[in-house]
């Protein structure tokens, strides 16, 4: 799953060389989870994301060239319809898909300037933070959650990621409260169930 691996050395680089090996799996298991999470809110809220256009079942395009001409087509197109937030996040989602996780945060602050009121381009872009960071999370992006959750209490990405910003101040016992409440808010048969469990 594409950065999942980039998420669990990012973390594992700031807490540091003394957990146990059931806390870095715990770690690596809830950060595939939250990858699933996001994948899981864009495809439900986004129809017209880029996987979506990709063809029958999902297939991603065969070439790095067709996603390079595809994102190029959305950066021409915003140009041109700078106030269009679901635009900004569709940029915001292609960039995050190739890993320009910085230039992903640029396209979901647009977002959030144009749509200030739509909770998943807050968390989105506080993902986006902080994964173009160092492996914690920044002040924005912690600011990002929160305006997040005040829009929506429940998204469960603000939710995860506060809790990872728990985890690494070294609340380990919040942060697995935190997700155990996730867990118990995450509908039956949610695509990322498993992923959380597990």
């Amino acid at each position: 799953m594409a950065g999942s691996d980039h998420r669990v050395e990012t973390v594992d680089r700031h807490v540091g060389s003394g957990l146990t090996p059931a806390r870095i799996a715990l770690i690596a298991a809830a950060l595939i989870a939250l990858v699933a999470v996001g994948v899981a809110i864009w495809r439900q809220r986004t129809p017209e994301a880029p996987e979506a256009a990709a063809g029958p079942g999902g297939a991603a395009p065969a070439q790095q060239a067709d996603v390079a001409a595809m994102i190029a087509q959305l950066e021409t197109k915003m140009k041109a319809n700078p106030g269009d937030a679901t635009g900004w996040r569709m940029l915001g989602w292609s960039y995050y898909r190739t890993e320009r996780f910085a230039d992903a945060a640029a396209a979901y602050r647009r977002a959030t300037q144009a749509d200030p009121k739509n909770a998943e381009g807050w968390s989105a872009l506080g993902e986006a933070l902080s994964l173009a960071g160092q492996g914690d999370v920044p002040a924005e992006a912690e600011a990002a959650f929160r305006k997040a959750l005040a829009i929506d209490p429940a998204d469960p990405r603000a939710r995860y990621f506060l809790a990872v910003k728990k985890d690494l101040g070294g609340d380990h016992k919040g942060a697995i409260d935190d997700w155990i409440a996730l867990l118990k808010d995450t509908p039956p048969g949610a695509p990322w169930e498993q992923n959380v469990r597990e």
